[in-house]
C-alpha cells in the first residue's frame, strides 16, 4: 500500500521544474509577502506529507500552470521584456490555500497535543530562530521529539522552516541529500554541488532542524561522521541560519561534544536536555485533550477471560499502573496508540471514552503480543 503514495510524490514533485534556491533567486524582486507565499506554496506542495502538482495547485488557487511557471521562474515579463509582479489576488488566493490545507491536515486522523515537552521543544525552535545559533536538543526515543519538530515545521511551513530526518548508515553524501530534499531542492546534482545550493536555500531568517543526529554516528566510514559535522558547521557559517540539532542517544552527544561536534557545540547558545520519559504533565494534557482526567491510582476494572482451553477465568488492571510503566519502558506511541484504540472501541458501543476503554484496548494489544500454543 505504500507504493503508489510514493509514486504520487514522485510525479507531484517532477512537476515542479526548479529548487527552492532557484526560486529565491528568480523572486527577488517581487514584494516580501509575495515571496512568502510563493515559497510557502512550493513547499506544501513538493512535502511528502501532503503531496500536490504543480497543475493542481495552480487549478486550486485560480491560475494558469503557465503563469504560475513563469512567475517562479522569473520569466513572467511584458512585450518590452519588463518583469512583471504576481497579482495581490492570487497571493491571497494562495494564502488562502495554505490556510485551509493546513486546517485539514492537522485534523487528520492523529491530532498534535500541545504538552509542557512540546512547547520546551517549541521555545528551542524559536530561541534558534530567533539567535540565529544552532540550539542543540537531548532525549531519549519515543517521548515525542519528533512529533512536535515535525508540528514545527508544519505550523511554520511559509517557507522559512526545514526538517530533515536523517536515515541510519547514510553517511556524508545521504545527509546532504536529506537536508536539500528538505529545503526543497532537487538531489540530482553532487554531494559538494548539493552543499552549495542548500546554502543558496538557507537564509538568516530560516530556521533547519535536523532530526536523529545520532545516526551520523553508525556509518561504515571511520571519518564520516567528522565530515558531516564539519558540513553542517559550514552550512551554518555560511547561511547563520537557526539550526536545531535533535539527538537521542545521550552517550554519543556526550563522546562527540568533546570531540566531531566541538566547533558547533561552541557556536550552540541553547542546549537543551528533555525529560527522560513522558511526564506526568505530558500525559495529563493528552488525557485532558481525550476528555479523560489523570486516573486515579485505585481506579480498577475486571474483565472476564477465556484460555485456548476454553477455561473462564478474570484479571483485574489499574489503568494508573498501565501508564506508568508503558511511559517508563515503551513510551509516549504506546500510549497514544491505546487512546487512539480506546476511541475505537467506545465508538462501536456508541459510547464516550473513558478509563475502561483504555484498559480494554490495553488488553488487547498485550494479547496480541502473546504466542499461540504449538500444535499437538
Amino acid at each position: 500500500m505504500d507504493t503508489p503514495q510514493h509514486n504520487l510524490g514522485n510525479t507531484s514533485r517532477a512537476s515542479w521544474q526548479f529548487s527552492l534556491d532557484d526560486i529565491r533567486q528568480n523572486t527577488a524582486q517581487y514584494s516580501d509577502e509575495a515571496k512568502a507565499a510563493l515559497i510557502a506554496g512550493f513547499l506544501w506542495c513538493i512535502d511528502a506529507s501532503h503531496p500536490m502538482a504543480k497543475p493542481d495547485f495552480a487549478r486550486r488557487v485560480g491560475a494558469s500552470d503557465n503563469l504560475l511557471y513563469k512567475l517562479y521562474t522569473g520569466k513572467y515579463r511584458d512585450e518590452n521584456g519588463k518583469q512583471l509582479f504576481p497579482s495581490p489576488e492570487l497571493i491571497k488566493n494562495i494564502q488562502t490555500f495554505l490556510a485551509l490545507e493546513k486546517e485539514r491536515f492537522e485534523s487528520g486522523e492523529t491530532e498534535f497535543v500541545i504538552t509542557p515537552t512540546a512547547k520546551k521543544i517549541f521555545s528551542t525552535c524559536a530561541l534558534a530562530r530567533e539567535s540565529q545559533t544552532p540550539a542543540i536538543m537531548w532525549g531519549p526515543s519515543q517521548i515525542g521529539k519528533t512529533w512536535a519538530l515535525r508540528n514545527v515545521k508544519t505550523t511554520n511551513n511559509h517557507g522559512r522552516t526545514f526538517m530533515a530526518e536523517l536515515d541510519a548508515s547514510s553517511g556524508l553524501g545521504g545527509m546532504v541529500r536529506c537536508i536539500a530534499q528538505a529545503c526543497g531542492i532537487s538531489d540530482k546534482s553532487n554531494t559538494a554541488a548539493l552543499v552549495e545550493r542548500i546554502k543558496g536555500a538557507l537564509t538568516p531568517d530560516t530556521l533547519l532542524i535536523i532530526d536523529e543526529v545520532h545516526l551520523l554516528k553508525h556509518t561504515y566510514r571511520l571519518n564520516s561522521f567528522f565530515a558531516c559535522i564539519e558540513t553542517i558547521r559550514r552550512i551554518y557559517d555560511k547561511t547563520r541560519c537557526g539550526m536545531v540539532l535533535s539527538w537521542t542517544e545521550i552517550k554519543e552527544l556526550k563522546q562527540a561534544s568533546a570531540g566531531e561536534l566541538v566547533q558547533v557545540w561552541r557556536r550552540g547558545v541553547h542546549k537543551v536536555a528533555l525529560p527522560v520519559m513522558p511526564t506526568k504533565a505530558d500525559l495529563a494534557a493528552i488525557f485532558e485533550h481525550a476528555g479523560l482526567d489523570f486516573p486515579d491510582k485505585a481506579l480498577k476494572f475486571t474483565f472476564a477471560t477465556q484460555d485456548e482451553k476454553g477455561n473462564s477465568g478474570s484479571i483485574t488492571e489499574t489503568p494508573y499502573e498501565i501508564v506508568r510503566q508503558l511511559a517508563k519502558l515503551e513510551g509516549l506511541k504506546a500510549i497514544t496508540e491505546r487512546l487512539r484504540y480506546a476511541r475505537k472501541i467506545a465508538l462501536k458501543s456508541k459510547d464516550k471514552v473513558t478509563w475502561r476503554h483504555f484498559t480494554d484496548a490495553h488488553l488487547r494489544i498485550a494479547k496480541q503480543a502473546q504466542q499461540e500454543g504449538e500444535w499437538n
